[in-house]
């Protein structure tokens, strides 16, 4: 149904009053002296229409006339980064030729299931030559880690709500640890599988740290 807007509305009203007065001024001029009924006066006056009231609609000024402000809607907050449920989907081959530093192409593979036959999320992406590779480790895995005194601890800002990477005193071995929306994960390269060869260790660890940043940001909730 279509409404009359308060400025039409405000017009109807104020025809009411004229009309009134014109029909009062009628009945005073018809009246005669005596009750008698006296002829049409046929002066000025009578034959003068009365003038069309000018008088401007006022504008509507009540609460009720003013139309009311849209209400807002509070903004939908952020809704929190799922993890993939496929691992493997976080790096393509071009990312992890770019981090390790060897050619590809990297494949990816998910890591097997645990001892007591449960999935295990992650992945590691592979070549004949190298891989890398992330995997959700139980809580307990950095406490260990972080409290075996062969192990020197070096924090890795950044990367979650804590990262470390771990190496043996002697510099070998280099493995990141971090935490991102509550679980843990380990992130491992290895720049050549060649045996021994540990003059790869400070590239594997910076390539570590590097892919853990990316992992943490992807992974946080």
């Amino acid at each position: 149904m279509q409404l009359k807007s308060p400025l039409q509305y405000g017009r109807r009203h104020l025809w009411l009053p004229a009309l009134a007065l014109a029909g009062a001024a009628l009945a005073g001029c018809s009246s005669g002296s005596g009750g008698g009924s006296a002829a049409p006066s046929t002066g000025s006056a009578a034959s003068t229409p009365a003038a069309a009231p000018t008088t401007a609609a006022p504008v509507p000024t009540s609460a009720a006339s003013t139309p009311a402000a849209p209400a807002t809607t509070a903004a939908p907050t952020g809704t929190a980064a799922k993890r993939p449920a496929d691992a493997c989907t976080l790096l393509n081959s071009p990312q992890v030729i770019a981090a390790v530093g060897t050619g590809g192409p990297f494949t990816g593979t998910h890591p097997d299931p645990a001892s007591d036959g449960s999935p295990v999320w992650g992945c590691t992406w592979g070549s004949r030559q190298s891989y890398a590779s992330i995997r959700e480790v139980k809580p307990t895995v950095l406490a260990t880690v972080k409290a075996n005194p062969d192990n020197q601890i070096t924090p890795v800002p950044g990367a979650g709500q804590e990262a470390v990477l771990t190496q043996r005193k002697d510099g070998t071995h280099p493995e990141v640890y971090f935490v991102a929306d509550g679980r843990t994960y380990s992130v491992e390269v290895v720049k050549d599988r060649g045996p021994g060869d540990n003059v790869n260790a400070p590239a594997e660890a910076l390539a570590e740290s590097g892919l853990a940043l990316v992992f943490a940001k992807a992974l946080a909730g």
